[in-house]
């Protein structure tokens, strides 16, 4: 009977003790594994701090879209990034976001090139014409979008009439009652850039988009509609350019099909 309770107890004493080892392992293991954990934290932040004071990511080169309504130092000053500044943390998001509501600006991108350069890829919106409005003058792009409003015009750009609108928003299609004619403006005024005469033109009348007109100087082009838009603008081009300045006359470009006449004025 005693030599019973005798191996009950060693039984009892071996799980116990078989239980405390495995506590004593469970914990070590715990400990090794705070301690890894530590460590590897420990690692990172140094490597954190190392990117944030070495020089080697600093900033030395920034490139940026040459843009005609603003300078580089501006496009800068607007993104808050100057030389110096680490790049591995500059927010690129928020850099860019600084355009997102510029009627002159369509797009931006900043793209990194590590260690120490960033390029700012800007796509540019441009005023290619003027429209009155009330004294004063809209600035539109090739699409109609409106860019800005001013009492005058400096640049050398057509000046667009006979659009019948009441109202309109900066940075939006210009919205306009006669859509016909709203349609005519934009397909010349994209033709006219492809062909680089926007500064030869002085205004153009789309009161009548089956008779459109452009004044260049004393001259004046009568192009018709917009069938064969391409060729007539061309053509306008190339013809305006062999005219000597001073001529007064009518350039005729309404039926392609016919003789081009240019019928001057005496």
């Amino acid at each position: 009977m005693g030599e019973n309770k005798q191996q009950v107890k060693n039984v009892e004493n071996f799980q116990y003790y078989k239980k405390k080892k495995e506590h004593e392992v469970r914990k070590e293991r715990r400990i090794q594994k705070r301690k890894k954990t530590i460590k590897v934290v420990s690692i990172f932040l140094i490597f954190v701090f190392l990117i944030l004071v070495s020089p080697i990511f600093q900033l030395k080169n920034i490139n940026v879209t040459e843009l005609k309504k603003y300078t580089k130092s501006e496009v800068l000053e607007k993104m808050n990034i100057s030389e110096g500044i680490n790049t591995f943390f500059l927010n690129s998001k928020k850099a860019e976001s600084v355009f997102d509501n510029d009627p002159y600006i369509e797009e931006c991108n900043i793209k990194k090139s590590f260690p120490n350069t960033i390029n700012i890829e800007i796509k540019e919106r441009k005023v290619r014409g003027y429209v009155p409005y009330m004294g004063s003058y809209l600035y539109i792009d090739e699409y109609g979008r409106v860019l800005d409003i001013q009492t005058s015009y400096t640049e050398t750009l057509p000046i667009v009439k006979g659009l019948e609108f009441s109202e309109f928003k900066i940075n939006e299609i210009l919205s306009v009652k006669n859509s016909k004619s709203f349609e005519v403006i934009v397909k010349i005024a994209q033709m006219m850039t492809k062909y680089e005469m926007l500064d030869l033109v002085v205004s153009i009348d789309v009161s009548d988009p089956e008779n459109v007109r452009a004044y260049s100087g004393n001259i004046e082009v009568l192009l018709g509609d917009i069938k064969d838009c391409d060729k007539k603008i061309r053509i306008m081009e190339e013809t305006l350019k062999k005219i000597p300045e001073g001529d007064r006359g009518t350039l005729d470009l309404s039926d392609l099909s016919k003789p081009i006449i240019f019928k001057y004025l005496t």
